[in-house]
């Protein structure tokens, strides 16, 4: 009798193969599967929210070096101010609700000055605060944001995420750190 000529009940002289998991197998398995699962869950909220920090800092970031090339580009001034939720200036350093970018001359949006930038409230958990409560930032045509250097300090209210500092020099350059301006821990 050949190969091909044997039926499914004989099994003379062929090894027998097992298609599924032993016991032993399929415990280690799920022991490894739930070990791997429950680091995940450590580990994913803390990267999500670094994620979120890092993408609200660029944001902030992309406004001040928006504000500061269309301030060169338009040869004039540009505001750069904590909004409220009626898209006005806000009178606190609470840029929380996000910002408003404009072009004028008196440091205030005035009725029907078209804006050029509106952010959106920052994300969830995450405040931010002007280090010495700096209200506006105004870039002048030459690009420098004059006044005093100013810092931005971004923070998780949960602790999830590390927190960053966006430090602003009065030649309107800003950096980011993470820590003060001045090189000190943050505190949040």
């Amino acid at each position: 009798m050949t190969r091909s000529h044997i039926g499914h009940g004989d099994t003379a002289g062929l090894p027998v193969r097992s298609l599924g998991l032993t016991l032993p197998e399929l415990l280690i398995s799920l022991s490894v599967t739930s070990i791997m699962a429950f680091a995940a869950l450590n580990y994913l909220p803390p990267l999500i929210q670094s994620n979120r920090m890092s993408g609200e800092v660029n944001r902030f970031v992309t406004a001040l070096q928006l504000a500061r090339s269309e301030a060169v580009k338009q040869g004039r001034r540009l505001v750069l101010c904590p909004q409220t939720q009626q898209r006005v200036c806000g009178r606190a350093a609470d840029w929380e609700n996000g910002w408003l970018l404009f072009a004028s001359e008196d440091r205030e949006r005035q009725a029907g000055e078209p804006l050029i930038l509106a952010a959106p409230p920052l994300a969830e958990f995450i405040n931010m605060r002007s280090g010495n409560q700096r209200k506006r930032i105004v870039y002048q045509p030459d690009g420098t944001s004059g006044g005093t250097n100013s810092s931005f300090t971004f923070c998780d209210r949960r602790g999830l995420a590390k927190p960053r500092v966006i430090c602003l020099s009065n030649s309107g350059r800003p950096r980011t750190t993470f820590t003060r301006c001045d090189g000190k821990p943050i505190k949040c």
